[in-house]
């Protein structure tokens, strides 16, 4: 204890400088979405690298584990995949064959902030891009929001800037799922008219709208219902399918029709 006191004494015009200057980028990426860019993009790189480092260690550890367990992910991929191509003729699974798949580990994940982020051990090299879905057999994880070479960086579901195209999966009533920032389970969704035929257990899934997720994946449950004082829309409480706070394998999901769909859309609004 003595040490440290002397320590202190001898330093503390460094260690005062440090903390001044932590705190002073610490305001700066908060408070200007530019430079926060920026500084994310840069340090993106050398996170991704120590928490892949983490993460493989951890892999090792449990390697057996992990592998059977993605053994059987590859399997129920695979199910899905022959399934939609035995009934083609159905949307959702037309709307599921223009989408391409890889899977990724996550060797990141936080789902106790306000705004939710995970780390994948894909990149640019792996071919992934800003703007693809991310999902597991259970759910809608996140969007991709940026990428380095070997690692990308996932807005999670469980961030309060994520909207997500959302629809009853008996109803054709669309909605938008939006996370309220308390309890990791469960989301909000709404816009979903209050003449709808809703019940509670009533399933919500992707709505294929965006063209960023496949039609159909099941996302949650419905918990409870109520209609908004003076609005036209319920605000509807559902409970997610999947564990956001176990995550480990998931896949990306790359549009085939994305640029397309996206490029006749701003043709109509130019006009």
């Amino acid at each position: 204890m003595h040490n440290l006191i002397q320590f202190v004494k001898k330093y503390y015009f460094i260690l005062l400088f440090l903390l001044i200057e932590g705190f002073s980028i610490f305001l700066l990426v908060n408070n200007n979405q530019f430079q926060g860019n920026k500084i994310s993009g840069f340090s993106q790189h050398y996170v991704g690298s120590f928490h892949a480092g983490v993460a493989n260690i951890s892999e090792w550890l449990k390697l057996k584990k992990s592998n059977d367990l993605l053994a059987q992910e590859n399997a129920k991929l695979l199910s899905l995949l022959k399934k939609q191509n035995n009934y083609s003729n159905d949307s959702a699974s037309y709307n599921n064959l223009l989408f391409k798949y890889q899977s990724a580990v996550v060797i990141n994940n936080a789902v106790h902030r306000s705004n939710n982020y995970l780390t994948l051990n894909r990149g640019s090299k792996h071919g992934i891009k800003e703007g693809m879905g991310v999902i597991t057999n259970n759910g809608v994880v996140g969007i991709i929001h940026s990428v380095s070479d070997r690692f990308s960086l996932v807005i999670s579901v469980l961030h309060q800037k994520s909207s997500i195209s959302v629809r009853l999966k008996n109803e054709m009533f669309l909605g938008r799922m939006l996370w309220d920032g308390f309890d990791y389970r469960a989301s909000v969704v709404e816009d979903i008219p209050n003449h709808a035929d809703i019940s509670i257990g009533d399933t919500i899934i992707s709505s294929g709208n965006s063209a960023i997720f496949p039609e159909g994946i099941g996302i949650g449950q419905v918990k409870s219902f109520q209609e908004i004082p003076g609005d036209n829309f319920y605000k509807i409480k559902i409970h997610f399918f999947e564990d956001m706070n176990r995550l480990h394998y998931v896949y990306i999901a790359e549009s085939l029709i994305k640029q397309e769909k996206e490029l006749l859309e701003l043709n109509v609004e130019d006009d």
